[in-house]
């Protein structure tokens, strides 16, 4: 379109080494390590988002350490751990080098933990939180870092019947999920229920 008619296509040259370890035959750990190397690299205008500008060159370095599975066979787990650095490596006139790569953490953790206490009823309870991370590639507004936790609840009424509560933000903590540029940024749901009923034929 008339705002990408003058950019080159991107290029991605991407490295990455990972590992899969079965702790045991119901629960797995998988690592990785990476290094993602684009060029020609284009962000949202900070001060028009109808606009592309071009960043030049960026690359992406992290670790990823997962680990998902049955504890016991009544209690299941599932975490994450994310650390990644994101810059850009060639000055433009949109962005000098080193600026760091909007909406991108530094760290993320989350945690889920499910256990069934009969086979009829399961409760889970969660948590997911990040780093700090900017609103565009200006820098010059930053979305604080958050923690939120969740819960769900888990019943099976009948053979054919299984119903599910959801509970998003418990705390209801006051946070901002996501950004457009520096002057428009979306604030994360308050605490939130969702019931579910599923029926099986």
């Amino acid at each position: 379109d008339i705002t990408s008619a003058a950019l080159e296509p991107e290029r991605f040259d991407n490295y990455e080494v990972g590992l899969k370890w079965n702790v045991r035959p119901s629960l797995n750990l998988t690592a990785a390590i990476y290094q993602l190397d684009r060029t020609n690299t284009r962000a949202t205008d900070p001060a028009d988002p109808s606009r592309v500008v071009l960043t030049g060159e960026q690359r992406s370095k992290g670790l990823e350490l997962g680990l998902s599975g049955e504890i016991t066979p009544q209690w299941h787990v599932s975490a994450g751990f994310a650390w990644q650095d994101v810059e850009v490596r060639k000055t433009t006139s949109a962005a000098p080098k080193g600026r760091t790569i909007p909406l991108v953490p530094e760290q993320q953790v989350s945690f889920w933990s499910r256990y069934d206490f009969t086979p009829r009823f399961g409760a889970g309870l969660g948590v997911y939180h990040q780093s700090k991370s900017f609103t565009s590639i200006s820098n010059a507004v930053v979305l604080p870092a958050f923690t939120r936790v969740d819960a769900a609840a888990f019943i099976r009424l009948s053979a054919n019947i299984a119903g599910q509560l959801n509970v998003e933000n418990i705390l209801g903590n006051r946070y901002f999920a996501s950004a457009f540029n520096d002057n428009n940024i979306m604030p994360g749901a308050p605490t939130t229920a969702r019931a579910t009923l599923r029926f099986n034929f």
